[in-house]
């Protein structure tokens, strides 16, 4: 004779592993149009998602004081210069919580980056697009619609496969 509790418990177990895998895959956006925003840049530029149409954008929300930002900047510039040829533009939004512009200024160094800084004073666009944790990363196609979310750190080579059937 079973015990009453193990199918119950099996149900349970299984529903947590399924909403465990949908929560770290990295999933399809609903192809909507991608909030419109206009940020300053950390050059002093301002930049406009509406004048990047016609490109793939990658937006990457972070902060300076999140370990796993840190860990993946490396590739993230790696990605963006291996990949601007092939008409693709990675934004690294900062979403400027507890950070100030020379602070960032000073963690980027003097090293010239592949992507370009974006200050989300306030963390506006981070709200437009749901941003939830620090960090997410956002891809968007030529038409201006959202593709993909990625939520939490992109590991070697990810943003490539995350892109493959976009660009």
């Amino acid at each position: 004779m079973q015990p009453k509790w193990r199918v119950p418990l099996l149900i349970i177990l299984l529903m947590v592993a399924v909403l465990a895998l949908a929560f770290f895959l990295p999933h399809r956006g609903d192809q909507v149009r991608a909030p419109d925003f206009t940020l300053p840049a950390l050059d002093g530029n301002q930049v406009d998602l509406k004048r990047l149409q016609g490109q793939v954008v990658v937006l990457n929300f972070w902060a300076t004081w999140c370990p796993y930002c840190v860990a993946e900047m490396e590739e993230l510039d790696a990605a963006a210069g291996r990949l601007a040829p092939r008409g693709v533009k990675v934004l690294a939004v900062n979403i400027m919580q507890r950070e100030t512009i020379q602070g960032i200024r000073a963690f980027l160094g003097e090293k010239r980056h592949n992507y370009l800084v974006l200050l989300d004073r306030g963390s506006k666009v981070a709200d437009a697009y749901g941003v939830s944790g620090i960090h997410t990363t956002f891809i968007i196609d030529r038409q201006g619609r959202l593709r993909r979310v990625k939520k939490g750190p992109l590991g070697p080579g990810e943003l490539d496969r995350l892109l493959q059937d976009i660009i």
